[in-house]
């Protein structure tokens, strides 16, 4: 039952950072979120609000139009127009030179040694091509591939 509870607490975490992503774009400065702040960021992934949000962001808003940020918070959590954006964002976000470096850092240390990039094409790749690719790799000579410098790979 606990693990049930963490994960349901785990995958709130992340929902309200992703509001909270959502917000800081809309505008809001962590203060009340104007309302066309959050329709400009929604139109940015050709996103729109149904008839039935339409009418709660409308009765949410006052008459500068701006929306109480708790009540929008509690409003995005079950926002079909939020998690559409937020699917979005994700899948936007998907950084492919992130995903083969921590593929490739077996350890999680952040950067690539000799020995992880040795273990790479099966551990076939020989001396010489291992320190030709670290060479090319390691911009700063310190014996570790950061993420930055592997991006160069990808560019």
């Amino acid at each position: 039952m606990a693990a049930v509870s963490h994960l349901k607490n785990k995958r709130d975490a992340k929902l309200r950072e992703g509001i909270e992503r959502m917000l800081a774009r809309c505008g809001s400065a962590g203060g009340p979120i104007p309302v066309q702040g959050y329709m400009d960021v929604l139109a940015g992934h050709g996103l729109q609000l149904d008839d039935k949000e339409t009418a709660r962001v409308t009765r949410m808003s006052d008459d500068d139009g701006f929306m109480d940020r708790n009540e929008f918070i509690e409003y995005a959590k079950k926002s079909h127009a939020v998690k559409e954006w937020l699917d979005a964002e994700k899948s936007k976000n998907i950084d492919k030179a992130e995903l083969a470096f921590k593929a490739i850092d077996k350890d999680g240390s952040g950067f690539i040694d000799v020995s992880e990039l040795s273990k790479l094409g099966g551990g076939k790749m020989d001396k010489s091509k291992q320190e030709a690719l670290m060479n090319k790799l390691d911009k700063d000579g310190d014996g570790k591939i950061t993420l930055e410098e592997f991006r160069l790979l990808f560019k």
